[in-house]
């Protein structure tokens, strides 16, 4: 897919053809901001994880539904999709459970730094997809962002848990990007995260009263924490998740969970301001960060190399 919208760039077409890729960027671009916030009301929500999961899911479907008759789209089930809608949706909530535990027992910094190796898992899955030979160049930069993730490990202890938990949820995240990107060529994007959402809310919500751990509703709860869980809902989950999906239209999924490796900087930085004595590593883990960091970016060089190599227009065979 992006290698086809770049392919369009050439020629005359060039200014038309070009500029839903870069709206889809700047789209992508805001909303991957907009995620950095999670980590953040993560932390400041005085919930467990699991509440904070499922309260979210209320508020994401909520919101999707209205959003939905609003633009008087289609939310029918009936689509051969729909079964693979339901599963993606149990790996999403898997992945923002160990996300919101890693937080609640290690740190945001710690738990968001961890999701920066999604882009390595995804070099990883996405060939499994496409019926494609896994990139030497991937898998050595894969082992350098193991590597700058088991610094980290060695040096935050206290949050070993946390970063377990960060490493599985980064997986997830990419396990269900790369399937989304797949279910999107042929789906309307809110109908895909209206179900999966619906799927995710229905299991969670079972499994919440069968421990007796149902949280209050929303406005029965602390000014404090309702603000938090309608900020997180609405604009971090309804719109962001949304607009997530649609821009898989226009770029691929390693663009995408590339560009969402900038999630950790945004909450890192926004975690420090906030508070500066809980959330403070040890100076080894920055380094480890930046290490993983400057391997997302010099893969995406790569990518765009190969892609620009790709489009080059071959001389005619002298006959």
């Amino acid at each position: 897919m992006a290698r086809q919208v770049e392919g369009a760039h050439h020629g005359a077409g060039m200014h038309v053809d070009g500029r839903p890729r870069r709206n889809a960027v700047l789209l992508l671009h805001f909303t991957v901001f907009l995620w950095g916030w999670t980590g953040i009301l993560g932390k400041w929500i005085d919930q467990g994880a699991l509440q904070i999961v499922y309260i979210r899911c209320v508020i994401a479907c909520a919101g999707l539904f209205v959003v939905t008759l609003w633009m008087r789209r289609s939310l029918s089930p009936r689509t051969p999709d729909l079964g693979r809608y339901l599963l993606t949706g149990l790996i999403i909530l898997a992945h923002w459970a160990t996300f919101y535990l890693a937080i609640k027992v290690g740190s945001a910094s710690v738990a968001v730094a961890c999701l920066s190796t999604s882009t390595f898992f995804t070099a990883m899955i996405t060939p499994y997809w496409t019926k494609q030979r896994v990139s030497g160049f991937e898998l050595a930069l894969g082992v350098v962002i193991i590597g700058a993730l088991l610094l980290i490990f060695g040096l935050e202890t206290h949050y070993r848990e946390g970063i377990l938990l960060g490493t599985l949820s980064a997986l997830l995240s990419a396990w269900f990007n790369v399937v989304n990107g797949r279910l999107v060529q042929r789906g309307d994007a809110m109908r895909i995260g209206f179900y999966e959402l619906l799927s995710a809310l229905v299991v969670i919500g079972f499994f919440l009263a069968w421990k007796g751990e149902l949280p209050l509703p929303i406005w029965k709860m602390p000014t404090h924490d309702m603000i938090g869980h309608l900020i997180l809902g609405i604009v971090c989950t309804t719109f962001a998740f949304t607009a997530g999906i649609h821009v898989l239209k226009q770029l691929s999924p390693f663009t995408v969970i590339l560009t969402v490796n900038l999630e950790p900087v945004y909450t890192i930085l926004i975690a420090l301001f906030l508070w500066p004595s809980s959330e403070r590593m040890h100076p080894g883990s920055y380094l480890g960060i930046v290490l993983i960091l400057g391997c997302i970016s010099l893969n995406g060089w790569w990518q765009r190399r190969i892609n620009a190599k790709a489009m080059k227009p071959r001389p005619l065979a002298q006959g």
